[in-house]
């Protein structure tokens, strides 16, 4: 691996955010046709930054609930935390419990 390329390991785990991302977007709700939350990922690869956002349509009329949000950098940046893959684990861990029974863990 080079300087400039994202490690394998941190690859894996947006990869299988984004899988959860996806799955979340399709999911679709027991009683309705709205999926029980919404989840958008957005990677930007010019920064290595990583932003997840959940709202959950349950919270969607408590004005005080704000939807939950995560923010990593990826090693080569700079600004990489030296824990960013076990933060990537725990979103996707945190997603993972949003989607129970459609996710392998």
């Amino acid at each position: 691996m080079n300087q400039h390329q994202i490690p394998q390991a941190h690859r894996d785990a947006l990869l299988h955010i984004l899988t959860i991302g996806m799955a979340a977007s399709a999911l679709r709700h027991e009683y309705g046709t709205e999926p029980p939350c919404w989840v958008s990922v957005d990677f930007c690869g010019m920064l290595l930054q990583l932003n997840v956002s959940v709202s959950r349509r349950a919270d969607l009329h408590c004005p005080n609930v704000l939807p939950k949000s995560y923010s990593v950098y990826v090693p080569p940046c700079t600004r990489a935390a030296p824990d960013s893959l076990e933060q990537l684990q725990m979103i996707a861990r945190d997603l993972e419990a949003l989607l129970p029974g459609l996710v392998a863990s």
